[in-house]
């Protein structure tokens, strides 16, 4: 009975214990940016970024063990960060302001003018680059 109880233990605190992803690779993408999840309104020719859902709310969860994050997505610490995003030798630093939703966490998005350092806008896409929150 002890063995069930510490194994009921392990996997309650253990395994389902979440942890925050603070960098990472993957692909980006262009998106473009209004109302975020963080309440502020910008616009294509702002340099803003968008990270996973899972990223975003993750976030919130290794700061609040600190800070007392809330429900609120706007009061979500993750939107008084930034983004350092790398791809062979360019690299950009971002506000965070949104999230996406999709399967892929690794994945980062860029308004359009930063994306722009990193590749064409008719490409969609720059796949293999770098990024930690910062």
């Amino acid at each position: 009975m002890l063995f069930i109880s510490h194994l009921y233990l392990f996997l309650t605190f253990g395994l389902a214990s979440t942890v925050a992803q603070t960098h990472g690779v993957g692909t980006l993408f262009s998106f473009t940016p209004g109302l975020g999840a963080c309440g502020f309104t910008n616009t294509s020719e702002q340099i803003v970024a968008s990270v996973s859902r899972v990223v975003f709310s993750n976030f919130a969860v290794l700061i609040s063990q600190d800070r007392g994050a809330t429900a609120n997505p706007n009061k979500n610490p993750i939107c008084k960060h930034k983004i350092f995003i790398k791809s062979g030798n360019k690299n950009l630093t971002a506000a965070i302001v949104d999230f996406y939703v999709a399967k892929v966490d690794d994945n980062v998005g860029l308004s359009p003018d930063g994306f722009a350092t990193f590749g064409n806008a008719d490409d969609g896409i720059v796949p293999n680059v770098t990024w930690s929150i910062v």
